[in-house]
C-alpha cells in the first residue's frame, strides 16, 4: 500500500543518514584521537559497529577506549536497525515498489493537458474506464487503501491523498491539466475541490458530481463549469425509455452505449486554424459526400449550440462540429479539422 511504501522509504532514508553520520563520526574520532590514517580509522569503525570481533588495529589509548565505547552504544543499534530495514526491503520487494512509485511520479510530472479524477468510486471508476478506452491521459486522486491497490494493479496513474489538499492537486499537475472531475460522494467535498481547483487554475474545465439538485447551484458558484446529478439523469433516462423508446435507442446507438449491428458514433470536432475547412460552407466542405458523416450540430464561438445547421453555414476556427458516422469516417474527420 502507498502509505506503507512511503513509511518504509522514509525509514531507509533515516538509516542511510544515521549510518553515514556514525561512520563519519567514528572515522574522524579515531583519526583525531589516535592519529591513525583515514583507512585504518574507517576499518576500525566498521568492525566496531558491525561487532565482527577483530582485534584493534593498534593499541587504543584511554581516550580511544572511551570513544570506542561511545561508538559501540551509538553505532551497533543503528547498524542492526539498518540491516533489518534493508532485509525487509529485499524480502518484501519494497525496493521495486518504491522505484515503481518514483517512475509513476515522474510520469505524472510529465503529464500536460490531462484530466484529474478526484475520487474513484462507482462514478469515478466508470469515467476512468471511458478515458482509458479513449486513450486519454489522466491521473486519479484517492485516499482509500483498497482503491489505491486496485489502481496500482491496473497500472493506472494515481496519487494517494485528499483532493481538497492543495499540495495533492499540485502533485497531480493541476496547473497543466485540461480538466478536473470531482466525483466524491459528498457534495460538500466536491464544492471544496471545485473552489480550490478554480483558484489554482482559472482556465481548467471542472466537471462536478451532485447528489442533490440543491447542490447544483453551489457547485456552479464554486467554479464548476458543468454539474451532473447521476440520479437525476438516471431517472430521466428511465422515463425516456418508457416514453420515447425509439429516440433512446438512437441516442444509445450514436453514443456507443449499446452494441448494434450498425456501428455508428457521435463525436465533436474542434476546427483549428490550419484546417482546410476554414472559410467553407457546410455544403462546400463535402463532409457528408466524401466522408459519409452527418453534422447534427455546431457549437459556435459563444458556446451556443446550433442544431441542424443550414448548408450555407460558413465554417470558422474554434467552432465545434458534432458529427454522426462510422469509426473510420470519424478518424478521417479528425485529420480534416486539423490539417
Amino acid at each position: 500500500m502507498e502509505i506503507r511504501e512511503t513509511a518504509t522509504a522514509d525509514r531507509l532514508k533515516y538509516v542511510v543518514v544515521a549510518l553515514t553520520f556514525v561512520f563519519l563520526a567514528g572515522t574522524l574520532g579515531f583519526h583525531l584521537i589516535e592519529g591513525w590514517g583515514i583507512l585504518d580509522s574507517l576499518f576500525m569503525t566498521l568492525i566496531t559497529i558491525t561487532t565482527i570481533g577483530y582485534r584493534e588495529i593498534y593499541p587504543l589509548s584511554d581516550a580511544g577506549k572511551i570513544f570506542d565505547i561511545m561508538l559501540i552504544f551509538m553505532g551497533v543499534g543503528t547498524a542492526a536497525y539498518g540491516f533489518a530495514t534493508v532485509a525487509q526491503f529485499i524480502v518484501e520487494g519494497e525496493i521495486q515498489r518504491v522505484l515503481g512509485r518514483r517512475r509513476l511520479d515522474k510520469q505524472i510530472t510529465r503529464m500536460n493537458g490531462h484530466y484529474i479524477i478526484c475520487g474513484n468510486g462507482r462514478i469515478g471508476s466508470l469515467i476512468c474506464q471511458e478515458l482509458q478506452n479513449s486513450n486519454k491521459t489522466f491521473v486519479v486522486i484517492d485516499k482509500d487503501p483498497v482503491t489505491i491497490s486496485e489502481l496500482r494493479n491496473r497500472n493506472i496513474p494515481h496519487i494517494t491523498g485528499d483532493a481538497t489538499n492543495e499540495e495533492v492537486l499540485e502533485k497531480a499537475g493541476i496547473s497543466r491539466a485540461k480538466g478536473l472531475i470531482a466525483t466524491a460522494s459528498s457534495d460538500v467535498t466536491n464544492v471544496y475541490i471545485s473552489l480550490i481547483a478554480r483558484e489554482m487554475n482559472p482556465r481548467i474545465f471542472i466537471l462536478a458530481r451532485a447528489e442533490t439538485e440543491d447542490s447544483v447551484k453551489n457547485l456552479e458558484r464554486a467554479g464548476a463549469n458543468k454539474v451532473i446529478s447521476p440520479y437525476l439523469i438516471g431517472g430521466r433516462h428511465m422515463a425516456n425509455i418508457i416514453l420515447k423508446p425509439t429516440v433512446v435507442d438512437f441516442v444509445e446507438l450514436a453514443t456507443g452505449e449499446t452494441s448494434q449491428e450498425f456501428n455508428i458514433q457521435m463525436e465533436g470536432f474542434l476546427i483549428r486554424s490550419e484546417s482546410s475547412l476554414v472559410g467553407k460552407t457546410l455544403k462546400d466542405s463535402s463532409i457528408r459526400k466524401d466522408l459519409g458523416l452527418i453534422v447534427v450540430g455546431i457549437k459556435d464561438h459563444n458556446g451556443k449550440m446550433i442544431f441542424n445547421p443550414p448548408a450555407d453555414f460558413i465554417l470558422d476556427t474554434n467552432i465545434v462540429l458534432v458529427c454522426i458516422g462510422g469509426p473510420d469516417a470519424l478518424k478521417s474527420m479528425k485529420k480534416l479539422v486539423s490539417s
